[in-house]
């Protein structure tokens, strides 16, 4: 659809104009880094059979955020393209994401195809409260609004809805973040309302000389849908 791609292309626009301008405004800033994550996790939900490379890049101007992810297993068993688009004020972050997941070997889907049976994009818009050191508790809410994937029987799209609630603090001088996971009605996440994400991510550093240290971060994760448990580990480079 042309709506579809318009945005997309706007997103693309964006990130490639912002790393390649030589005269950016001061306030502008471009970010880039690789997570090395020893299993991509969703949600609540695995995707892939074995350790993700995860790069990011993004344009920054003001309050927006134009940027790309990605995930890509060591084992091609798993690949994910994702661009977005955010808007950010102090207590507030709104995202428009396109959720871009082809085979490895991208054999099911082109790029700019969005409503064939075989496209295999998924947008997605959310709303965060992010919450302030008073009161570290944040609330997500994300409609999955368009897409091939979140369709039922009858071609109607499920419109599937997630609720995650988050809350950090420091035990023994280490950050820890805790978040709660649930899907109101049936849909992709599940078949009825339920809690499909139960996580607690422990933050820290690694300390390699005096002047550098490697952010790495631990997470122990449980979706009571799936009565899956995950133990994983992340180093930001």
């Amino acid at each position: 659809m042309k709506f579809f791609k318009s945005i997309v292309l706007i997103g693309l626009v964006l990130i490639c104009g912002g790393v390649k301008a030589d005269n950016l405004p001061s306030k502008t800033r471009v970010n880039s880094s690789i997570d090395l994550v020893s299993r991509h996790l969703w949600r609540g939900f695995n995707s892939g059979t074995a350790p993700t490379i995860e790069p990011t890049l993004e344009f920054q101007t003001g309050k927006f955020t134009a940027g790309a992810w990605g995930a890509y297993s060591f084992d091609e068993s798993y690949q994910e393209i994702d661009l977005y688009l955010q808007y950010n004020t102090p207590l507030f972050q709104f995202s428009l994401f396109d959720f871009y997941c082809p085979a490895p070997d991208f054999s099911n889907s082109k790029f700019f195809d969005f409503d064939s049976n075989e496209s295999v994009h998924l947008f997605d818009v959310s709303a965060k409260y992010k919450g302030c050191a008073k009161f570290p508790i944040s609330i997500m809410t994300s409609v999955l609004f368009y897409g091939e994937m979140d369709r039922d029987e009858n071609n109607d799209q499920r419109y599937s809805t997630y609720f995650e609630f988050g809350y950090s603090n420091f035990i023994g001088g280490k950050k820890f973040s805790w978040a709660l996971g649930l899907t109101p009605f049936k849909g992709m996440y599940d078949d009825k309302m339920n809690v499909v994400n139960v996580n607690m991510t422990m933050y820290d550093k690694i300390k390699l000389s005096d002047q550098f240290s490697l952010p790495v971060r631990g997470g122990l994760t449980l979706n009571p849908v799936t009565e899956k448990l995950f133990l994983t580990f992340a180093v930001t480079l």
